[in-house]
């Protein structure tokens, strides 16, 4: 699985080309889309409108279909099919993000999401990743609802991965998640922050320095403030309630390698 490092893609930009080509009607050629992107300054290049369109396909979006004009090249036609882009959420998708656990690479699920959600995917092999915050609040969710485990998978990345906090916590509210992901958040500065534990000294120094590290970005960005803000939905809060601090050290030591 190959990661894309090409400059992120804007919801903007994407939302107005998808408007665009629901205005153009049967006339959304290539062509046409680029002058009229052109026209108004969204989109300059057509290697950039190329990466949007084939993203809009992708995720359903958008269909694209050839018609034969007499050139060497059939003109491309674009038409709306879809509000609601599709991505990929589940283990491989962790997976794919960094998890550094044994887990299936072909346990993934379908998810409805928006344009912003369709823009932080990740292509990875023929297809979309959704971003590591929309997998994280997904899998909480799911344990909430099936009592799968994910919580300690996703203690395990949040613990030790820097994320978008402020995209995290819409993302956690808009699934009824949004207590229980600030509660953990709490937790873990609580838990890394003590002065004694019932781990090892290596490996709890090594959780410590690795999370309080980005906890210390946070708190530059501001993103701090955010956790304390009230959180929507009781969805997975029992879960995050459960878990005790030697779990939350021993679950970040090992995505950390440090232990087995």
């Amino acid at each position: 699985m190959t990661r894309s490092r090409a400059r992120p893609l804007r919801a903007e930009t994407a939302r107005s080309i998808v408007e665009k080509i629901r205005a153009l009607g049967v006339q959304a050629s290539f062509g046409r889309i680029m002058l009229e992107l052109a026209s108004s300054g969204d989109v300059k290049w057509h290697r950039t409108l190329r990466r949007y369109l084939d993203l809009l396909v992708q995720g359903g979006v958008l269909e694209r279909r050839l018609r034969d004009v007499g050139s060497v090249n059939p003109q491309q036609l674009y038409r709306v099919v879809s509000e609601r882009p599709r991505v990929l959420v589940g283990l491989a998708a962790l997976a794919f993000h960094g998890l550094n656990w044994d887990v299936p690479k072909d346990e993934v699920r379908e998810v409805s999401t928006d344009i912003e959600g369709l823009v932080r995917s990740q292509p990875f092999d023929s297809v979309l990743a959704a971003s590591l915050e929309d997998c994280l609040v997904h899998e909480l969710k799911r344990d909430a609802e099936k009592g799968t485990g994910g919580v300690e998978l996703v203690v395990a990345l949040l613990s030790t991965r820097r994320l978008d906090v402020p995209y995290l916590l819409r993302r956690a509210d808009e699934l009824l998640v949004g207590k229980a992901v600030r509660r953990l958040f709490e937790d873990l500065i609580r838990v890394t922050s003590a002065y004694r534990t019932e781990e090892g000294a290596r490996v709890f120094l090594a959780v410590r320095e690795r999370f309080l590290g980005i906890a210390r970005q946070y708190a530059k960005m501001g993103f701090l403030r955010l956790m304390e803000t009230p959180g929507k939905g009781d969805l997975g809060l029992d879960l995050v309630k459960g878990l005790t601090g030697g779990q939350v050290i021993r679950l970040a030591a090992k995505q950390l390698g440090e232990i087995g």
